[in-house]
């Protein structure tokens, strides 16, 4: 019964980090999407854009979401294993 816990919350974990990954962007990311094909800007200066901030307040979220459901499901399986 343990394994199965295990392995489920093992999954979760997998799960979570996938789901986290396709959220999470780095600066360079964020301003290569946000900007137009014709803009001429630094990315200094795209960086300060309304929408490339709140790209990177979204990856910021999902990183912490993610070592939050990590966390939590680390210890529940040190919890059943116990």
């Amino acid at each position: 019964m343990v394994s199965l816990t295990v392995f489920g919350l093992s999954a979760d974990i997998a799960g979570a980090i996938f789901l986290a990954k396709g959220l999470i962007i780095s600066p360079k990311q964020a301003v290569e999407l946000s900007r137009s094909r014709y803009d001429g800007d630094t990315d200094e200066e795209i960086l300060g854009f309304p929408q490339v901030q709140d790209r990177l307040d979204q990856s910021m979220n999902a990183q912490f979401g993610a070592i939050l459901l990590v966390s939590g499901y680390v210890l529940q399986i040190m919890g059943a294993c116990l």
